[in-house]
């Protein structure tokens, strides 16, 4: 058994496997036989696969802009910075959305996020109301993207389809394949950061 095994080079492997070959690929024996180890050898450092996953996100949340003093830029980054990470890393998406990451970056990135709706002029139900919404804004976003890139379905077969039932539908066929994903992403994101200064421009001082 190898002596210098330590619980970040299990949790780089781990990542390194489920990079290339998805969660279902992930075992312990798997990863012991990447290690050089007996599978044994990781439950030293993990109890068990789901402590494993847990410690393979929180290793891979990237730590939280420096503010600007500017809120809606603030946010913008933070929404594009769990975006990049998502999409480097796309089979562990089931992970993040099935439980709360933990860690000390995962809850710096959380204080920066209510930091930034706090210095939108949002405190109190408004604020956490403000940051539910945008949250799944952004999670629903990488769920439906990821299923566009990765999924079994081609583009123009998601396309709605239209018929002499359907007008308006097919008044809008032109446009269904006007935007990349990032395009999008920003369009949706510049709306949800409106809405929140609509949101903080009603909110009683």
């Amino acid at each position: 058994m190898r002596g210098d095994l330590s619980r970040a080079a299990i949790v780089a492997a781990a990542l390194a496997l489920v990079d290339e070959a998805g969660l279902d690929a992930l075992s312990m024996r798997r990863l012991g036989r990447a290690l050089g180890v007996e599978a044994m050898a990781l439950y030293h450092h993990f109890p068990n696969k789901v402590a494993l996953l847990d410690a393979v996100v929180a290793a891979i949340t990237p730590e939280p802009p420096e503010p600007t003093g500017d809120w809606r830029q603030d946010l913008t980054t933070l929404s594009h910075r769990y975006r990049e990470t998502v999409n480097a890393h796309p089979r562990l998406l089931p992970v993040m959305l099935s439980r709360p990451t933990r860690g000390a970056r995962a809850a710096a990135t959380l204080e920066a996020q209510y930091a930034a709706l706090r210095r939108a002029g949002l405190d109190g139900s408004a604020l956490l109301d403000a940051h539910r919404t945008w949250g799944s804004y952004v999670l629903g976003y990488l769920v439906v993207e990821q299923q566009g890139r990765t999924g079994p379905h081609t583009d123009a077969e998601w396309r709605p389809v239209v018929s002499a039932d359907t007008p308006v539908t097919a008044g809008l066929d032109r446009y269904q394949g006007a935007r990349d994903w990032d395009e999008q992403f920003d369009i949706g994101l510049a709306m949800q950061l409106d809405a929140i200064a609509a949101l903080a421009a009603s909110t009683p001082a």
